[in-house]
């Protein structure tokens, strides 16, 4: 066990985690498949909030204040001053408001920007939700494919954008996963530039979904760079983005849609009733000021940690797995597993879930692409990851391929 973040109250990660306190609190990740089986499926980590976070949620019962709040301000002051020292990228506060959760907020401003039978552009294989918001809003759905390279891994490549964007005229949103997810894939300066550079030319915008941004790694191939910290991305980019990733806060309910221009702000704005999107919470707006004012160190130490799952699971996996194909991600505590080789059949995580008692993702719910492969969170504890993987081990190199 580590002690990270150089701060006696970040204590160590591992310890601040119970299983047993996750399945009595009725965690939807630690009970959804019964009780023998270990949860490595949706994306939330497994580990307590900051201590300031906590204080924050009992200065507000304490106070026993549940009323109406005034504290959209707060949010987006904390966002703005969180951007700027970790991204160096500060957006106006007059251009951030609060939304309930990042899927809200995206789904709003591609129904602003995107009308009925319009198209909106993923980039599959992509977080599996999204594969829900074109068929239910009646959008056109594009996709714009990874490409991947044994070697290299996933990435994006911006001139197959501009070859989909040309064959169709109408494709007027792109949904930017940001950093990529289930990939882990973080993409540089110069694709944002040329990403930006395409939706100027081609008349189309950018929702760029954030929430992994603080979760990448000190050796990943290139830094975050927020998407609308680009040049011209201010009339083309909408951000939505939530601390709850970083620090375990989705149940509370708050996000931000942040904007680099006024204009583009008011036609997301106006484009739904006034009362149909709602508000975020209090206690989940006081839990993410918190967390944006207070919780960089833990963040910092949280990240540490994260890097050592993530090699520890390559290692063993190469080791003991080695048909397995991972390509360590660059961000995020998902990895994006092709088990292909290893003779589990169409659906290898309902395999894995029956003979491993291991609670994976499936690939194929990730869209094009997604044959073949599984999603495994090893944001846990290391003594939970060596059980999952001990499990899995197993069933992973059962097959071999005959010479």
């Amino acid at each position: 066990m580590t002690a990270l973040g150089g701060d006696a109250r970040l204590g160590d990660f591992d310890a601040r985690f119970d299983a047993g306190l996750k399945r009595g609190n009725r965690n939807a990740k630690w009970t959804k498949h019964g009780p023998e089986a270990l949860p490595a499926w949706v994306a939330e980590h497994d580990f307590r909030p900051p201590p300031a976070v906590l204080d924050a949620m009992r200065a507000t019962i304490d106070r026993g204040d549940f009323g109406y709040h005034d504290l959209e301000d707060d949010a987006g002051a904390a966002f703005a001053r969180w951007a700027g020292e970790r991204y160096g990228w500060s957006p106006d506060p007059e251009f951030v408001h609060t939304c309930v959760d990042v899927l809200q907020g995206v789904t709003a401003a591609i129904t602003a920007l995107a009308g009925p039978g319009e198209g909106v552009i993923l980039t599959p294989p992509i977080y599996h939700i999204f594969l829900q918001i074109c068929p239910t809003a009646r959008r056109r759905q594009l996709e714009w494919l990874m490409r991947h390279d044994r070697e290299a891994g996933w990435t994006l490549d911006p001139d197959d954008l501009e070859d989909l964007v040309r064959r169709e005229p109408d494709a007027r949103v792109l949904l930017w996963c940001h950093p990529h997810n289930p990939t882990g894939w973080v993409p540089g300066a110069e694709v944002l530039q040329q990403v930006v550079d395409l939706a100027h030319a081609y008349d189309f915008y950018v929702v760029s979904d954030e929430i992994h941004a603080d979760l990448v790694y000190a050796d990943s191939a290139a830094p975050f760079t927020p998407m609308l910290a680009i040049p011209g991305a201010a009339e083309r980019v909408v951000t939505i983005t939530s601390p709850a990733k970083t620090f375990a806060l989705s149940g509370l309910r708050c996000a931000v849609m942040a904007y680099g221009d006024r204009n583009l702000r008011r036609s997301v704005r106006q484009a739904h009733p006034p009362l149909l999107l709602g508000h975020a919470a209090r206690t989940g707006i006081d839990a993410a000021v918190a967390a944006w004012r207070h919780g960089a160190a833990w963040a910092d130490g949280l990240v540490a940690h994260l890097a050592e799952l993530r090699d520890h699971l390559t290692a063993r996996l190469s080791a003991e797995a080695p048909e397995v194909v991972l390509h360590r991600p660059d961000s995020t505590f998902l990895a994006w597993l092709d088990v292909s080789a290893c003779g589990l059949g169409k659906a290898p995580a309902a395999r894995l879930l029956h003979d491993a008692g291991v609670a994976l993702s499936e690939g194929t719910e990730f869209g094009t692409n997604g044959d073949g492969h599984v999603r495994l969170n090893f944001g846990t504890s290391m003594t939970v990851l060596d059980e999952v993987l001990d499990r899995l081990a197993p069933c992973l190199r059962a097959w071999r391929p005959r010479g």
